[in-house]
This record gives structure tokens, C-alpha cells and sequence, in this order.
């Protein structure tokens, strides 16, 4: 086994948490404020044309990890555990001689299982903050922000349902929906709007979680090995719902100043019958009610943004940023109310499938340059292994852009970006859950989106539509078009064939 050398590059990677692309400015947003990001993406390489090979938490991050597509890793939605036996990014590393250290969410495993302590797919260190918020960061949220422990533990949901997870801890389990009646829901935006989708949380902005992960964060950079290249694995929550930006985040964009969701006029009749059914679930949402979520959701980016920005600070201090990787990601974007959704799941639309992909290296990659390739969470993970300059067997998916990075083209790279789901909830209709999987290619200027039902999918002409408002799936005009991508897909070989198993989990 070959090991790293004293020259080896650090590795810092913040992956946020449902972060739509367009929501920065370097992406193009005028209204949500994110110097942060903004700076990373002038001082390194921005990819425009990212997607998510499987919008949803940890289908897409075992993705991200191990180059593998989720019919491939096994993580096709939520709820599943990734298999010890498949090579991560952090496994490799760590056996090349990286110290492999991650704070905050990686959800590989079910959250209502309960975060195993490390070493954990690969990493030395871990210091785990998932979406339930049981582990280091509640225990440390209490014992320094006492006078806020009852709002913090009516938040809570999903906790983990094995009880051997609770031996020797505090189980919230018998009291947390109380909690929640009495601390969390009279901080809801409206009587029409879930506290779980966003609230006014009376949280200060030191005892938030995104904090917590930015100092946990810190500490690991100032107190790594001397003798060791560093991975460094961090996982904000933040923009993910519920969105509870502390203030002045809370407040920092009034939702008269919020641009309306796109895709007001769209005709249900033209949506697949799943995405149909699950219209109900947002059924109660005022248009008021949208523009609230929307503007809690900029406060989170910039939230987020803000403490990014103290962690950029922090490496650049301790660390000699030519020898270091800095990436910023995120699993899968945020449809926030366009096309009168809100999340992810089965939806493929640009807000929800595509996301930002920022890669700073100084004087190794092009600073301030933007490509325009289509790149896949897929490909990530052998890149920064050809970044690091470590060879591999591990089967992937993906393939490495390292060229890219240098201002190099590839003359072979794909057309296209591809995406999947498997994410229908079956209680929204009569239809079998595996009838709906919908699979996309993106092009140039369409999104094509097919189902295992063939008389079901999408079409839209993204150069004429880039709203997304007209499915085009169903005219005759258009079937050439249907047929090219229908032939990209095939050409991927990842058509779903089989039923998945039972989910042991629901998170």
C-alpha cells in the first residue's frame, strides 16, 4: 500500500444540506447574501452544471462517498444502512495514511438506528450531528444553553427506536412530543405552515447547531496530526427544513422582498400522477406562508454562509492553502414552494437535482473560472482520490474531472447528467410504490425524465422554459427529442429492474 507524502494536500470538504444552487451569488442569486461562498468561488473553480445522481439525503451522500450510484450502493432512499464492505473516500484515504476526521451529518446509516460511534466508513474521528440532533451537539447545546434545553428537546424527531442506543444516555423518548406542544409550536409561522417545515427559533446564533459544527470543525483543523494529511468531513444540516435561522438571520430578508415560487401556472393534469398526489401534503401553505418559508430558508444560506466564512478563515490561518483542497457541495437542492412543492424526493426539477460543486486548490486549479461540463456526485469521490494522488482499484461509477480543475478539457466527458429516485409514497395513490421511479437525463437544453410506467414522465425544453412550466412529455413534436435521451439512458445501464427490500428505517 502505497502511503502519502510529507506533500500530500489537506482536504477540507463542507457538504451543506439541501442547498439549491441558485441561491448563491456566485450562481447568480440577487437576493440571498453569501460572501462567503462567493470568495471560495473566486478564488477556485465553480461547476455550474452539478447534479445529484439521487436527490435525497443519503442516497445521495453514499454517492458522494463511494463513487457508486445509489442502484449500485444500495442506498436507494432513505431508511437503508450502507454496507461496510464497499470502500469510501474516507476508508481509502485512511488507508493511504490520511487522519480521516468528520463533524456534523453523513446519514450512510439510518438516523432512527442511531450514529455508531467511530471508526465509521473510513473515518478516525467522528463527532456526528444528524438531522435528530441526539449525540454531541444536544448534549453540548444543554449543558451550555440550559435556559433553551426544553425547546431544543421539542425538536427533536425520528429518535433513534433501538434501545440499546440509549443505554447511558438520557432518552427523550417519552418526553419530546410534549416538548414540542409547549416550547416549539407557538414559534410557528402560521397556523397553516408545520413548525417542521420552519419556525422562529428563539435559539441565539451561538447555541445553533451550525455553530457547534463550525467550532467542532475549527478545533479539528487547529489540532490535527502533525504527521498526517488531514481529511476533514463537514456536514452543515443548515439550509435543510425545518429552516430556523437564529437571529439577525431570522429576520435578515422580508418575505415582501422574496421573490414568489416559480411555476404558479402550472397545469396538475400534466404532472406524473404520483407528484399529483403528493400535492396534498402542502395543501394548507398560503401564499404568505410560502414567502415566509422563503425567506427563513435565505437566512439559513446566509446563516450558514457566515459561519463558512469563519471556518474559510480559521484553515487559512492554520494551513498553507497551496497544499490544501477546499470543497464546498451539497446532496441535493430545495424546490421551496416552485411548482407549489417544497423538498425533494421524487421531484426532478433544476431547484431539486442540481447543486453546487466549488473546488479551491491555490495555484493547482484555475482560480475564478467557471466550467460548464456536467459533473455528477458520482465523480466526486475519484477526484479528490486523483487529487490526492492516491490510485485505486475500488469499482465506480463515477470518473475523475481533475482535468477540469486545471483548465484542461476532456474530450470524452459525457453530454449529459443522470439522476433517479425512489422515493414514491405509496399512501398518496392506489399505485404500486415501485411504479414510480423516476429516472432523468439532463441535457443541454432539456430535462427528460422517464418512469417505469413508459406513458409517464416529463419533458421540458429548458432554453425556451427555464421554469419548468411546460411538460412537453405527451407532444407529438417532440418525440425525436424523447427518443434521443431515452437512448442516453439506456446507454448508462441503470434501469431499475427489481423491487427494493423492505426499508428497515424511515430516516
Amino acid at each position: 500500500m502505497e502511503e502519502v507524502s510529507s506533500q500530500s494536500p489537506n482536504i477540507i470538504i463542507i457538504c451543506a444540506d439541501q442547498h439549491r444552487a441558485d441561491t448563491i451569488g456566485s450562481y447568480g442569486s440577487t437576493v440571498c447574501c453569501t460572501p462567503a461562498l462567493d470568495r471560495l468561488a473566486a478564488q477556485g473553480v465553480q461547476f455550474n452544471r452539478c447534479y445529484a445522481n439521487n436527490p435525497v439525503c443519503a442516497p445521495s451522500r453514499a454517492t458522494i462517498l463511494t463513487g457508486l450510484q445509489s442502484t449500485n450502493h444500495g442506498l436507494l432512499r432513505n431508511g437503508y444502512e450502507l454496507s461496510r464492505q464497499l470502500p469510501t473516500l474516507a476508508s481509502t484515504m485512511q488507508q493511504h495514511g490520511y487522519h480521516t476526521h468528520a463533524i456534523g451529518k453523513l446519514h450512510l446509516s439510518p438516523q432512527e438506528h442511531g450514529v455508531d460511534q467511530a471508526p465509521y466508513y473510513g473515518f478516525n474521528t467522528l463527532e456526528p450531528s444528524e438531522d435528530p440532533k441526539i449525540g454531541p451537539y444536544l448534549e453540548w447545546a444543554i449543558a451550555n444553553f440550559p435556559e433553551y434545553a426544553n425547546y431544543l428537546i421539542g425538536t427533536l424527531f425520528n429518535l433513534p427506536t433501538n434501545n440499546g442506543y440509549w443505554q447511558g444516555r438520557h432518552d427523550y423518548r417519552d418526553t419530546y412530543l410534549s416538548y414540542r406542544q409547549k416550547y416549539v409550536i407557538p414559534h410557528e409561522i402560521s397556523d397553516t405552515c408545520n413548525w417542521g417545515h420552519g419556525h422562529l427559533s428563539p435559539l441565539p446564533a451561538a447555541a445553533h447547531q451550525t455553530t457547534w459544527i463550525t467550532e467542532r470543525a475549527i478545533a479539528a483543523i487547529n489540532g490535527r496530526p502533525a504527521d498526517k494529511p488531514l481529511l476533514l468531513w463537514v456536514g452543515y444540516q443548515d439550509p435543510h427544513d425545518p429552516y430556523d435561522p437564529p437571529a439577525p438571520w431570522r429576520d435578515l430578508y422580508s418575505p415582501d422582498t422574496i421573490p414568489p415560487p416559480l411555476g404558479s401556472r402550472v397545469d396538475p393534469l400534466l404532472l406524473p400522477p404520483a407528484m399529483r398526489g403528493h400535492l396534498d401534503a402542502f395543501s394548507t401553505f398560503t401564499p404568505t406562508d410560502w414567502l415566509k418559508l422563503k425567506a427563513l430558508y435565505y437566512g439559513s444560506v446566509s446563516f450558514m454562509d457566515n459561519a463558512i466564512g469563519h471556518l474559510l478563515s480559521a484553515a487559512e490561518a492554520a494551513l498553507n492553502m497551496e497544499n490544501t483542497i477546499v470543497i464546498y457541495l451539497a446532496d441535493h437542492g430545495e424546490v421551496l414552494g416552485d411548482h407549489h412543492f417544497k423538498g425533494k424526493w421524487l421531484y426532478h426539477y433544476e431547484s431539486s437535482n442540481r447543486v453546487p460543486l466549488i473546488w479551491r486548490h491555490d495555484n493547482h486549479c484555475q482560480a475564478g473560472t467557471n466550467r460548464h461540463e456536467f459533473v455528477e456526485l458520482c465523480d466526486f469521490t475519484p477526484t479528490v482520490l486523483a487529487a490526492a494522488g492516491i490510485a485505486t482499484d475500488n469499482k465506480m461509477d463515477g470518473r475523475s474531472y481533475l482535468p477540469l480543475l486545471q483548465g484542461i478539457p476532456i474530450p470524452d466527458w459525457r453530454d449529459h447528467a443522470y439522476s433517479e429516485s425512489c422515493n414514491y409514497l405509496a399512501a398518496t395513490t392506489d399505485t404500486p410504490e415501485t411504479i414510480f421511479w423516476p429516472r432523468t437525463i439532463r441535457s443541454a437544453n432539456y430535462r427528460c425524465t422517464f418512469n417505469t410506467d413508459p406513458a409517464v414522465g416529463e419533458l421540458y425544453n429548458l432554453h425556451q422554459d427555464p421554469d419548468e412550466s411546460c411538460n412537453l412529455f405527451h407532444n407529438p413534436a417532440y418525440r425525436g427529442v424523447i427518443e434521443e435521451h431515452r437512448q442516453r439512458l439506456e446507454s448508462r445501464g441503470f434501469i431499475f429492474k427489481t423491487p427494493p427490500p423492505p426499508r428497515p428505517y424511515n430516516v
